[in-house]
């Protein structure tokens, strides 16, 4: 065997792994949220009270030149200085075909099942004493890997009209 063509059959490999770490961006590398926008959803009427939803909703961008694919996002809902989740929901954002670089999904509206519920009229509820801050953490993961931070903001004190979200619940 001759040397150069050692060098080569050594070569293959390290080219191939390369390019296949090349292929797919990370959830930090690719994605960023787009048109968030915050406030409380009308959660309806139970035992008399009305209630109020914390509620998110966004874009997410593919800001990589690389498609990106198999990405959940999470939202979860704290009372501002608690520790104990409010609440969260999950979806499907990207499915296995993937998200081409530049190229943007949603809207996504993600609501906590839990909020404020009072008998005075929804848009008094945030005058309340009780009435409490509640901050939203959105995170994203890609496959298997570990859940990844994108955004966190305080839900404005507004009461929000957004249309479902058009993605699937994650199982």
């Amino acid at each position: 065997m001759r040397r150069g063509s050692r060098r080569q059959f050594l070569l293959i490999p390290v080219l191939l792994l390369a390019a296949a770490c090349a292929g797919v961006p990370t959830v930090e590398e690719a994605l960023e949220v787009q048109e968030l926008q915050t406030g409380y959803d009308d959660g309806g009427v139970e035992a008399g009270q009305n209630r109020l939803l914390p509620t998110v909703s966004f874009k997410l961008r593919n800001k990589d030149a690389r498609s990106i694919n198999s990405v959940q996002v999470n939202a979860v809902f704290r009372v501002v200085e608690d520790p104990e989740e409010l609440g969260s929901q999950s979806v499907w954002a990207i499915d296995y075909k993937g998200l081409p670089g530049g190229q943007t999904v949603g809207p996504f509206v993600m609501r906590s099942r839990f909020g404020y519920s009072g008998e005075q009229a929804r848009v008094d509820m945030f005058q309340h004493e009780g009435f409490k801050d509640v901050v939203v953490q959105v995170f994203a993961k890609q496959g298997g890997n570990q859940w990844v931070k994108l955004t966190e903001q305080v839900i404005e004190r507004q009461l929000l009209a957004i249309a479902p979200s058009p993605a699937k619940a994650a199982q």
